[in-house]
């Protein structure tokens, strides 16, 4: 399993590649995020560990500009350890998000646990959610509506895998933020709100045939609105 390491802290970078590496990787390190973007194109990896303070471009502006190249898992890593940053990192496309000093073998694990989701069983078809006239196909990353397919940014697809799964079931604040953000938060839960509100207008843009309502006081339902 070949990791690209960016981190711009030598002594780290070192620390973390020697123990990658000692866990059954490969490895590759890189200092800033030009160099990361460029190693990208040259050669492919299984997963990305990127720190989000480099000396040129953020760690969240390369994992953007990654994202709009393939489909790569990543895990950011920082010093910083507010929700803000985590949010901005898992909306772009991150996979998890992880806060110095890191432990070693639970980033090991992490990995292998995301590599492993990203990777389509070769023993079965995949079976959609289907509602309506709107698709869902966890593996391959899919969401059609009446055959056409309908690009999401990675949390609201997360999010309307969950609320497919809990359909006509009401999601909580704090059930959606566990599930799709993949946190334990405690705080303000607004941006939540804007979430869903996002993942509405595309669906009704898109002329879906389910709904997101909500349930005051509790949270969010999901329904089949063609009935």
């Amino acid at each position: 399993m070949r990791i690209l390491i960016v981190e711009d802290e030598r002594p780290l970078a070192h620390l973390l590649a020697l123990e990658l590496r000692h866990a059954g990787f490969e490895v590759c390190t890189v200092e800033n995020g030009q160099d990361a973007l460029a190693k990208i194109v040259q050669a492919n990896y299984d997963c990305m560990v990127l720190d989000v303070m480099l000396p040129d471009l953020s760690g969240l502006e390369v994992c953007r500009r990654v994202q709009e190249q393939k489909s790569l898992p990543i895990i950011m890593v920082t010093a910083r350890g507010q929700t803000p940053d985590k949010v901005a990192g898992l909306e772009l496309g991150a996979d998890d998000y992880m806060v110095k000093p890191v432990n070693t073998e639970e980033l090991a694990a992490r990995i292998r646990a995301i590599v492993r989701r990203r990777q389509p069983s070769s023993h079965h078809v995949e079976k959609p959610y289907r509602v309506g006239n709107l698709s869902l196909w966890s593996e391959q990353h899919l969401v059609t509506v009446a055959d056409k397919i309908l690009t999401l940014r990675p949390l609201e697809f997360r999010m309307l895998e969950h609320f497919l799964a809990q359909i006509n079931r009401v999601q909580s604040r704090d059930a959606l933020l566990n599930a799709v953000w993949g946190m334990d938060y405690v705080g303000e839960t607004n941006f939540v709100d804007v979430g869903v509100a996002r993942l509405r207008r595309r669906l009704e843009s898109a002329h879906a045939n389910i709904v997101i309502e909500t349930v005051r006081g509790v949270g969010y339902i999901l329904r089949n609105s063609a009935r």
